[in-house]
């Protein structure tokens, strides 16, 4: 009985213990989360959940109402910023364009009734003009007569100078027959002259022989009276050889005298022959000459021939479009004499449109009004950074870059330009470039951007810690007193920056990690694609997801590759893993790619059955995480990146405190569970 008493007394004893334990761990969840609330009560919106892990069910049930509401109101906080921004743009412009409608608008009324006054006397401008048409017109018809007269007498020249060249080629030929005869006949004559010439050899030789039979005739004289009687009959012989030696001298002599006058008559055909060619020669030439003449003018009738009736059209066109000038002169007359009757009433509607841009701008100026307020009521929520109340004694200015080519960088834009809004009226000029081009485009404008803030001698440059184009400038412009400092990721060691605000080096890749085991339930498999290695967030990133995942004994990666930064090849690497993995449960991507990733599951038909962890924030993200395709999505405060650099940058300068070398940017993480109030309609 007392063992049994002894029993229950340590039972109750353990029982009460134990509700003691309970109880004491309630109230601290309770007074831990009520601690938090009134941290959130005096606006500071930048805490850390309430772990909800190894309490009660009412405790974790405040506990993740907490988490939920702190989250709803931070992202209506930050969301409402960066409308603050956008809405600020929209009324910027919206003020210049009411400004310059309301100076255009009085403008047009001061210029309607000058309208008013020129255009009567434009009336009388296009009557004169509508006369000078008409004469304009007569004259070019009587031109155009005279144009179709002399067309008519260049078709005849251009006849005549066809048959004239035709009868020039003709005579060319008979010139060249004759030219021909002459030079047979030329040929014949030397022929001629050539058997003449034998001719007188042959006489030559018979008054050789007649000399020879003189001779001959004279000894036979000689001895037949030697004989006497009996050489008597010799005698007679040579009586006769001689008077025929005689007679046939005389007729040698005469063939040679008919031979030399034949002689001087073939000279004179020569030279007349000669002299022929000669003068043909001449003729040629001169024919020459005056055929190509001819061709020249042959050719250049053909050319004026052609001109004359390019502009006989010409003139036809001229005629048909004075004919339109003088319709539409008519035309004009109308609608000049129907401007002078509503210019009037132009002038008074002008002054009425006037009049309503005044009162936009009246509404424009309550807007701007309305949005100062809206920042006054936002300041009382501590979600980033804020500026000192103090202010420099000298204008500052403040340079900050970002890249332009990503959400995340669009959104680093409205940070840094709602901290331009903060700073207005506090003695700073903040400058913001965006960076659009690409390679080495890209590397000569960053250095021709810090060259030129180290020429206007700015106070302060904020750039991404990954740009080293421009590495020697950044030292150049530090060395000249100008503070540098660099975010969303560090900087190389040799740059003597001011600060680093980027994410903590680990938490990305932890925080993904335990995203992962949510979707897993401590048991699955993980495919790995890692960004560019060179870029350190990417190593970062894989090294403490996979550090952290080892603590989860269910989880295997069963692949892990290196992406680059191209969307086609990291969607064609992704299918080509699963196909190969098809166990994949969860899909952890380390770069700016994951919609790549979202194409590859549904084209291998892996949609439902494989879910993404990845980093950043876009509409697109959302979508895919209300599809059920993206599982969680890491933020890295793309608007506190762009704004707290500034603000930071700001108070260092007026204030002159260091700030601290390393500022970590918060994280936060959209999934199922709070992406709906983040979903743009």
């Amino acid at each position: 009985m007392t063992i049994a008493l002894g029993i229950i007394v340590a039972v109750e004893t353990v029982a009460l213990i134990i509700l003691l334990i309970v109880l004491f761990r309630r109230r601290n969840s309770q007074q831990r989360i009520l601690n938090k609330a009134e941290t959130i009560v005096k606006g500071k919106l930048n805490v850390e959940d309430i772990n909800t892990e190894g309490i009660d069910d009412a405790t974790a049930m405040v506990g993740k109402a907490f988490n939920s509401i702190k989250s709803n109101l931070m992202t209506f906080v930050e969301t409402t910023k960066v409308n603050v921004v956008t809405l600020s743009d929209a009324v910027d412009v919206l003020s210049q364009s009411v400004e310059a409608n309301q100076q255009g608008n009085e403008q047009i009324a001061e210029g309607a009734t000058n309208v008013a006054i020129k255009t009567a006397e434009q009336l009388d401008l296009v009557k004169d003009n509508l006369s000078l048409i008409e004469s304009n017109n007569a004259q070019m018809q009587e031109i155009d007569g005279a144009m179709h007269l002399i067309k008519g007498i260049l078709d005849d020249t251009v006849k005549i100078s066809r048959g004239g060249l035709t009868n020039l080629e003709g005579y060319e030929k008979d010139m060249e027959a004759m030219s021909s005869d002459l030079n047979r006949i030329n040929e014949i004559l030397a022929r001629f002259n050539s058997e003449i010439k034998r001719i007188e050899e042959v006489g030559d030789f018979i008054v050789g022989i007649s000399e020879q039979l003189r001779l001959l005739a004279f000894n036979a004289s000689i001895e037949a009276a030697r004989a006497g009687q009996a050489g008597r009959g010799f005698t007679v012989v040579a009586d006769e050889m001689n008077v025929m030696s005689a007679k046939t001298k005389d007729g040698m002599d005469t063939i040679n005298q008919i031979l030399k006058e034949i002689i001087s008559s073939s000279k004179m055909v020569n030279d007349s022959i000669a002299n022929c060619e000669n003068t043909y020669n001449r003729s040629k030439d001169t024919f020459e000459t005056v055929n190509s003449s001819f061709r020249s003018i042959n050719e250049q009738s053909f050319d004026i021939h052609d001109k004359m009736n390019s502009i006989s059209g010409m003139f036809e066109i001229m005629t048909e479009n004075s004919d339109k000038s003088r319709t539409k002169a008519e035309n004009l007359y109308e609608t000049s004499q129907a401007i002078s009757e509503n210019t009037h009433e132009i002038a008074a509607v002008s002054q009425q449109v006037a009049a309503e841009s005044s009162k936009i701008g009246e509404n424009t100026e309550a807007l701007n009004g309305m949005l100062e307020g809206i920042q006054n009521l936002l300041k009382q929520f501590d979600t980033a950074i804020l500026p000192v109340s103090g202010m420099s004694p000298r204008r500052l200015k403040i340079v900050s870059m970002s890249m332009f080519d990503h959400e995340f960088w669009y959104s680093v834009r409205k940070g840094t330009l709602y901290a331009q809004k903060e700073l207005q009226g506090r003695n700073v000029d903040v400058e913001y470039y965006p960076i659009t081009a690409t390679g080495d485009a890209q590397d000569e404008y960053i250095r021709e951007l810090i060259r030129d803030c180290i020429d206007r001698n700015v106070d302060g440059i904020i750039f991404p810690g990954f740009l080293t184009a421009a590495n020697r400038e950044l030292k150049e412009a530090i060395s000249r007193g100008i503070k540098v400092m660099a975010y969303n990721c560090d900087c190389t060691s040799d740059i003597k920056r001011i600060s680093c605000l980027c994410p903590d080096s680990d938490e990305p890749g932890i925080l993904a990690a335990k995203e992962t085991d949510k979707v897993l339930n401590k048991h699955g498999n993980v495919l790995m694609l890692t960004g560019n290695p060179t870029v350190h967030v990417n190593v970062q990133r894989s090294e403490s997801f996979k550090k952290q995942l080892a603590n989860y004994k269910g989880i295997t990666i069963v692949d892990e590759i290196t992406v680059p930064d191209n969307d086609e090849e990291v969607c064609r690497l992704c299918k080509d893993c699963l196909r190969n993995n098809p166990d994949v449960n969860v899909v952890f991507i380390t770069n700016g790619f994951p919609l790549s990733v979202v194409r590859a599951i549904k084209e291998v038909g892996k949609q439902g059955q494989v879910k993404i962890v990845c980093f950043d924030h876009n509409q697109d993200i959302f979508r895919a995480i209300k599809d059920g395709i993206i599982a969680a999505a890491i933020g890295q405060d793309a608007f506190g990146q762009g704004h707290d650099p500034v603000i930071n940058m700001y108070n260092t300068l007026v204030t002159g405190e260091k700030l601290d070398d390393f500022i970590p940017c918060r994280l936060s993480v959209v999934s199922k569970q709070n992406v709906d109030s983040l979903i743009e309609a």
